[in-house]
């Protein structure tokens, strides 16, 4: 059964006659009798009883016309609506934030994407950027901002390049990194072994304690305080006063963190995803150390 299926029935009912019908529907007898046979036939119960006085419907054919009206009802009104917002944005949208792309950046980021397409259902699932390439794989989040240089073949945009960065109160100023407290934190496996890389590079693997933080957010905190010092990546210092280094690997590279947005093609021609895209492009974040990172090899710091 279809739309016009539906108007037939209505029509008919309305009628109480096949040629009134036919002539409301400019169709012929014969058409109307095979598309009731049709639709009662796809029903498995009869609709119409037929007498030398017209036509009326049976209970199940009341039941039909009842449904009917309410279907064409609201598929008038679905086409209504979406003729009146043709040039609205509506729809769903499922975004995978990084951590710290969600603490830092997204709150201005959905404030005014929301502002400009307030109907656009959006959904936020936040966690570690290894953890969510599967999802953007598997289709469970429509676009992912992750940090890390992951395999892709759909759209694929750099968002920012950040330095990591030794940082610590400036109240610790010229005492040795080596004879202060080490602010540690978790992180995923590539970039705790980047950053132990960088601390073996420098002989700073036995400071005399250690504290672990399982944020970057609760690190700053501690190294606000002037407990020690700590690698922290750009992202977290733009409201930061004490002292920050950028860090080179023994090779002179920078140490760098990079964020993309990842999204499939399909997904990306969505209008609903095609003006996030342009909302977060148009708030890519420069960050002062790694903007002009390109992977040359540059001088270092000694600590």
């Amino acid at each position: 059964m279809d739309e016009k299926d539906l108007e037939l029935i209505k029509v008919i009912a309305e009628k109480r006659n096949i040629t009134s019908a036919a002539d409301d529907l400019f169709l012929t007898q014969s058409a109307i009798s095979k598309r009731i046979k049709n639709m009662e036939e796809e029903l498995n119960t009869r609709i119409f009883i037929r007498s030398h006085h017209g036509v009326r419907l049976t209970t199940a054919g009341e039941l039909v016309l009842e449904k009917a009206l309410k279907i064409t009802q609201e598929f008038s009104e679905m086409k209504h609506y979406l003729e009146s917002h043709g040039k609205d944005v509506f729809g769903s949208l499922t975004v995978g934030v990084s951590d710290n792309y969600m603490y830092y950046h997204l709150p201005d980021v959905a404030a005014s994407y929301h502002r400009k397409y307030p109907n656009v259902k959006l959904t936020f699932k936040t966690n570690k950027g290894h953890l969510l390439y599967p999802l953007v794989l598997d289709n469970a989040v429509d676009l992912a901002i992750i940090r890390g240089n992951f395999w892709w073949d759909g759209v694929k945009q750099l968002l920012s390049t950040e330095a990591m960065c030794v940082v610590y109160d400036r109240s610790l100023e010229g005492i040795p990194l080596n004879e202060l407290t080490y602010i540690d934190r978790t992180t995923d496996t590539v970039q705790y072994a980047l950053m132990n890389k960088w601390r073996h590079e420098n002989n700073l693997m036995n400071c005399p304690t250690e504290i672990v933080m399982d944020s970057i957010s609760s690190s700053m905190d501690l190294v606000r305080r002037g407990i020690g010092w700590a690698l922290i990546p750009e992202v977290a210092l733009a409201d930061y006063d004490g002292i920050i280094k950028p860090c080179h690997f023994a090779s002179g590279e920078l140490f760098v963190r990079q964020t993309y947005l990842l999204c499939k093609d399909e997904v990306a021609k969505l209008p609903q995803t095609k003006t996030f895209i342009d909302e977060v492009l148009s708030r890519k974040i420069v960050y002062p150390y790694g903007k002009d990172y390109r992977g040359e090899t540059k001088g270092g710091y000694n600590f």
